[in-house]
């Protein structure tokens, strides 16, 4: 679904054909148009069909002409909530969703623009956006000018969007929607024209973006809001979940998991061989025994609910009062528990624990997630949409950057001869000998807990918290290590991360590749580097 909304500063002829090609292209099914400066109804209506919409709603300015026109494709429902001179508000119904779209121009005047955040925030509902131009910037990087922007005003912007909640969508191309250079002395560009959204509309749709094209024929970019469908759902890679320890039949539920026998009689492959063993039964203990919070959570509050009615209506009683405060209790360690998903979710660091702030974990989390998708890329210079295309061409890409074979292969021989020798064969030996258990514990817990997990699922929280069941045979697989210089296939298995080098992604060069790899890998290499700091301490 795309959603259009152009300032175009008078619709003459050439936003008429700048408007034709933009709905060829991306065939939004909103179109809100801005400062027309003219009656909709002096638009032909074979334009209007030319581009598969009609004309909707107009607002109405005391003799002024209109300033916000709505359009529409045909088979979009849509119902008039609010109309005025800065906004229009819409429920509409396309595709089995329902959502409130808000097309708004605001005043240049920032006391005027007070009513206009009012009236957004009167008609707020879950599942909505605001899109068009607000005529206000968020602070200072929002403008280039040689004059600083109006303090009050960015504070008043900023306290409207925190009191609606709602999140700005990612953006790509041109950063600045506004270039200013009518009779102005210097060259002025701000970011007028954006996109907000609630955590109910967001929850619709598996990405949003909000793409801002070349200025044409306006002083304003046109911007398209785009909202990609929910996708298949994938089989998500398993990943250990902090909450799990704090049910009181994690620990023995592992225990008795972890110290069953395996096949294998080398230590390294024994301990990833239970691994896998107790990531399997913990996917089923999780659902059998440990259950859904959420469903979990309800349940209690009807349960909750139930007694306190029971104890209006009957009166006080011990018994009464010792089943209400065990299920206000067992709400409160499901709630600490959910605040624990999420904040391990969202992968925000910087709150201490204890703080439970489960809203704002949920959303900077789903927010996350939006943000990690890839909505566009170029290819071969052309805007590319289409998710398959685009995972297609990712894959091909990095297949072969990473089995590209150069010439210039340099020989360990030839860099023995260049570089000289700084550890002598004693030292040597010094580095490589068998680690003591104090070592090997010490190596386990310097390594940070909540780091990424690699495609076992195990982060540190694991290993650290259960080091008592598992450390002996963990010290013996390190040992193991050492003795006979090898790792077994399939410990090194990594997964592939792509990280943006920039705030915009235009090309998949524009991605930059890291893997995370095993804790239990992560752990070699901490014991190695360990032992070399010793050294270097020593001498």
């Amino acid at each position: 679904m795309n959603i259009l909304s152009w300032n175009v500063r008078g619709f003459n002829d050439d936003a008429k054909r700048a408007l034709h090609d933009h709905c060829s292209r991306f065939s939004p099914i909103l179109i809100g148009i801005l400062e027309p400066k003219k009656d909709v109804s002096k638009v032909p209506l074979h334009f209007w069909k030319s581009i598969n919409v009609v004309p909707i709603h107009q607002n109405f300015r005391s003799g002024m002409s209109p300033n916000i026109w709505v359009l529409a494709n045909p088979l979009v429902n849509i119902s008039l909530v609010s109309s005025s001179t800065q906004v229009v508000i819409l429920d509409c119904c396309w595709s089995s969703r329902t959502f409130r779209a808000t097309f708004l121009h605001g005043d240049c005047s920032m006391v005027v623009r007070r009513y206009l955040w009012l009236e957004l925030l009167t008609n707020v509902v879950d599942n909505m956006f605001f899109i068009g131009d607000f005529n206000a910037v968020k602070g200072a990087h929002e403008r280039k000018s040689d004059c600083l922007p109006n303090a009050s005003a960015c504070r008043e912007f900023c306290d409207f969007i925190d009191a609606s909640g709602f999140v700005e969508s990612n953006t790509s191309g041109l950063f600045y929607t506004w270039c200013g250079r009518r009779n102005l002395p210097s060259h002025v560009e701000s970011v007028l024209d954006r996109c907000l959204f609630s955590e109910g509309f967001a929850s619709m749709w598996n990405s949003l973006n909000t793409h801002v094209h070349p200025r044409i024929a306006s002083d304003h970019s046109p911007i398209i809001f785009q909202c990609q469908e929910n996708a298949v759902p994938r089989r998500r890679n398993f990943k250990f979940l902090d909450m799990w320890l704090s049910h009181p039949d994690f620990h023995d539920f592992m225990q008795v998991s972890w110290q069953a026998p395996t096949n294998s009689t080398c230590p390294l492959y024994n301990v990833m061989a239970k691994i896998k063993r107790f990531r399997t039964e913990l996917k089923i203990w999780n659902k059998q025994v440990f259950g859904n919070v959420d469903e979990g959570i309800s349940q209690l509050q009807e349960s909750l609910t139930k007694i306190q009615l029971k104890i209006a209506d009957e009166g006080y009683s011990d018994l009464l009062f010792d089943q209400e405060v065990a299920a206000q209790a067992r709400i409160g360690t499901l709630l600490t528990r959910k605040s624990n998903l999420m904040q391990q979710k969202s992968r925000v660091r910087w709150l201490k624990d204890g703080d439970r702030n489960t809203s704002f974990f949920h959303k900077s989390y789903k927010m996350r997630r939006k943000n990690l998708t890839l909505s566009q890329l170029k290819i071969d210079g052309v805007d590319t949409f289409d998710q398959d295309v685009i995972s297609s061409h990712i894959v091909d890409f990095f297949s072969k950057l990473f089995s590209e074979v150069t010439t210039n292969t340099v020989m360990v021989q030839d860099i023995q001869q260049i570089v000289e020798a700084t550890v002598s064969h004693k030292q040597n030996e010094s580095l490589s000998c068998i680690p003591e258990e104090e070592e090997i514990k010490a190596a386990v817990f310097d390594l940070a807990s909540d780091s990424a997990a690699g495609p076992d699922g195990f982060s540190g929280t694991f290993f650290q918290n259960c080091w008592d069941t598992i450390k002996d045979d963990i010290v013996v697989a390190a040992k193991t290590f050492f003795l006979k210089n090898y790792l077994p296939q399939g410990l090194n298995s990594n997964t592939l991360i792509l990280i943006p080098k920039k705030d915009v992604v235009e090309t998949v060069a524009d991605l930059r590749p890291i893997v995370l790899s095993n804790f239990f890998l992560r752990f070699f290499r901490k014991l190695l580097l360990l032992g070399l700091v010793l050294w270097l301490l020593i001498m």
